[in-house]
């Protein structure tokens, strides 16, 4: 059973595996990575966002007292709420042996939430600022502008400032940006997955129903054929200079010294892989399943 630690780190290596293999190996993530991460690691998402939380902002020594087992998964997640002064002060508690219960600290960090919006000053309306008011001429990027309460050149008519943030963007939270970009992932991949489904129709239109699978005659050296024919080897890695496709037959030739036996394995081609990282250039992987063997004089293709 891996420690809340050990589980804390291993979230953190998952998603930077994803999102290396997303970025290198063009991995399709379908959902939202925190639900696929939470599914591999079989934890609840609510726990995974936790420990990212964890990861991304706790301090060194709130980590290090959670490796050591001083502090819960939850004390540390509701201390990397707090500054970075206030977490090295429950680190050094927890190293001198204090019990640190996770609940005061969730009702510290409510007190402080509760402090700063009592102390932080009403913001300013749009329009306070003007005594007519035309809102169908007004397009000023002021308003929505992070530093717009401390401004002293803000108008009504703004349209291009090379101080504008826009304020809402700024203060976003990580969980909203990521929330967001998981978004982006669904739209991208929902239209990908009809962009797929319309090729299908389009490969399987009704005109194409007649055609019959194109059959491939390929030799199988003899250490191999026995294993391929039992069904041990259910695969065949080939250099793909026949175009072979899903559903063609292919018709494995018995070959030794040089010469065919006589015997064949008839199989299909029940899936492709091909332009995968570890595969040279040109060569694919084929799964195959045996339809029978038959011999060279058995035109009929009766099964062995």
């Amino acid at each position: 059973e891996l420690t809340a630690y050990e589980k804390t780190r291993l979230v953190e290596r998952t998603k930077a595996a994803l999102i290396r293999a997303k970025k290198e190996d063009g991995l399709e993530i379908k959902g939202k990575m925190r639900d696929l991460i939470a599914s591999m690691l079989n934890e609840s998402s609510t726990n995974v966002a936790r420990m990212e939380s964890i990861n991304n902002n706790a301090t060194p020594e709130i980590k290090e007292q959670l490796k050591n087992g001083s502090i819960g998964v939850t004390a540390a997640y509701e201390a990397a709420k707090l500054s970075e002064t206030e977490q090295k002060e429950i680190a050094e508690q927890a190293a001198a042996g204090k019990e640190i219960r996770a609940n005061e600290i969730a009702q510290k960090v409510a007190e402080k939430k509760a402090a700063e919006k009592a102390d932080k000053p009403e913001e300013p309306r749009p329009g306070d600022d003007y005594e007519i008011a035309h809102p169908e001429s007004i397009t000023s990027l002021c308003y929505s502008c992070l530093y717009y309460s401390d401004c002293n050149v803000k108008t009504g008519t703004c349209q291009k400032c090379d101080k504008y943030q826009n304020k809402a963007e700024a203060e976003k939270t990580d969980e909203q940006r990521y929330s967001e970009e998981q978004d982006r992932i669904d739209r991208e991949t929902k239209a990908k997955l009809r962009q797929q489904a319309d090729n299908e129709k389009m490969e399987h239109l009704p005109s194409d129903t007649a055609k019959q699978p194109k059959v491939h005659r390929i030799r199988l050296a003899k250490m191999f054929f026995g294993d391929v024919a039992s069904g041990k080897k259910p695969f065949e890695l080939r250099k793909n200079d026949g175009d072979y496709k899903q559903g063609d037959i292919l018709e494995l030739a018995e070959y030794t010294n040089g010469e065919e036996t006589g015997r064949i394995i008839k199989a299909e081609v029940t899936y492709m892989l091909q332009e995968y990282a570890g595969l040279a250039e040109g060569y694919c992987v084929m799964a195959i399943k045996v339809m029978g063997i038959v011999s060279e004089t058995d035109t009929k293709g009766v099964e062995a």
